[in-house]
């Protein structure tokens, strides 16, 4: 019976079943008004939680009061979340599906604090509609894994069983359900692998979900031990300074199965097979290439790859109407009197200006295509980017890179150079020390 294997599979996930308190992602279709009846029958401590996306019209609507009312709960609490999902897809740009799921996840982590753990229906069809839709995106063994039954404080008790097998549940049980039109349809990937593919996988062998779920364990255990092997090339390879990491070039050349192993040392970063693959052909090529993913961007420079966190912004433009607003954000000021026993500090995060030459109000920005300055000692123009070629300054330290300047020139690369036209001079009267702790940049 159902019922009876349910329970002992629950139990493998958490030992201590009958102490613990649950909360039930509960949608109204079979899967999951199965998964609530079970955890009644077994009289289990659980709530239920309910998302209406508000899809599918007032069969949305419907959906969410049918599980406020399932008519075999005895007093659990239901709560319920609305959501205006298509126009948060629209601002973001992501799939509707991508944007349902995180909403999803996202409100589960919300309200499920004071449980011990998140329940969701996923089962043994689905685990088998990822592994198939993960062979088509080009996953590796990770992606061969399937659906994890345990996540956290996240938990999937019906892993193991078939779509079948719980409907029948359902039918027994007297159990009522609603059906998800936008299921039948097969405009989404995924259902088109549930109505097409499975089922000739099934007249070839009819225990294949079975099979499947077998070879997802398999692979996960096959994954545990190969990612102690992954983790000895991780620590051989990778060398953190601050927030950034470095991988060298020739050290990477040394070993073998390159492409795997790049690979598995960077998909944690969000970079995926094809992006990888770009990424080893760079190795062979000239500095400066730069991958972005999701989260992080890597470098290639002369001996090293290097990979950093990603930042929304580089620097946002800063107003500096007077000498206050640049104490504000971190800079040191002094206005002194002209006087012929000026001792100079020769440091790149301290600048001596001529005060008549400086224009209120400042602006303290990121760096722009087309920059250009005078560098302190010369007389010439010169080209920010040539500076930081010169410089040797990587893309990801340019994001990062503050620029003090009046409304038409540069005043200052902040921690770099000073502008040559601001310096003092026979005829200056009186200067500003301008001064900036260096890890404060």
């Amino acid at each position: 019976m159902l019922k009876d294997s349910f329970y002992q599979e629950l139990k493998q996930l958490v030992p201590h079943a009958e102490s613990a308190r649950f909360l039930l992602a509960v949608s109204g279709g079979c899967d999951s008004v199965a998964l609530a009846h079970l955890f009644a029958s077994c009289r289990l401590n659980f709530d239920i939680a309910h998302c209406n996306f508000h899809l599918r019209g007032e069969e949305s609507n419907k959906e969410m009061f049918f599980v406020e009312n399932l008519p075999f709960l005895t007093g659990q609490q239901v709560f319920v979340k609305e959501f205006n999902t298509l126009d948060l897809q629209q601002a973001s740009g992501k799939s509707i599906e991508m944007v349902a799921r995180e909403l999803r996840y996202q409100w589960f982590e919300e309200i499920g604090n004071t449980y011990h753990y998140i329940v969701t229906a996923h089962h043994a069809n689905d685990n088998v509609e990822t592994l198939i839709m993960n062979l088509l995106r080009r996953t590796g063994l990770r992606g061969m894994c399937g659906i994890p039954p345990k996540n956290g404080k996240l938990i999937r008790p019906l892993l193991r069983f078939r779509r079948s097998e719980i409907e029948s549940y359902c039918l027994e049980q007297g159990v009522g359900f609603c059906v998800d039109s936008s299921n039948l349809e097969d405009s989404f990937l995924r259902n088109r692998v549930r109505h097409h593919i499975i089922p000739e996988l099934e007249k070839v062998n009819s225990n294949c979900v079975d099979v499947f779920y077998k070879n997802a364990t398999l692979f996960q255990q096959q994954t545990q031990f190969f990612d102690t092997q992954i983790q000895q090339y991780r620590n051989q390879l990778f060398q953190q300074k601050g927030n950034r990491i470095f991988i060298e070039i020739e050290a990477l050349k040394q070993i073998e199965n390159i492409p795997l192993i790049l690979y598995e040392l960077l998909t944690p970063f969000g970079f995926n097979a094809d992006e990888v693959d770009s990424i080893l052909k760079a190795s062979n090529s000239g500095s400066g290439k730069r991958f972005i993913s999701n989260t992080h961007i890597l470098i290639k420079d002369r001996r090293h790859f290097f990979i950093e966190a990603k930042e929304e912004n580089n620097v946002t433009p800063i107003l500096i109407r007077t000498v206050d607003d640049l104490k504000k954000h971190g800079f040191t000021v002094e206005k002194m009197n002209n006087n012929t026993n000026i001792e100079f500090v020769k440091s790149p995060n301290v600048i001596y200006v001529d005060a008549d030459k400086l224009t209120f109000p400042l602006q303290l920005r990121g760096w722009q295509k087309g920059d250009s300055f005078h560098p302190f000692g010369m007389q010439t123009k010169k080209k920010l980017s040539d500076f930081f070629t010169d410089m040797k300054i990587n893309i990801l330290e340019k994001q990062k890179i503050r620029i003090l300047s009046t409304e038409t020139q540069i005043v200052w690369i902040v921690n770099y150079r000073a502008d040559d036209r601001f310096r003092i001079d026979a005829n200056t009267k009186s200067y500003y020390c301008f001064s900036v702790d260096i890890s404060t940049n």
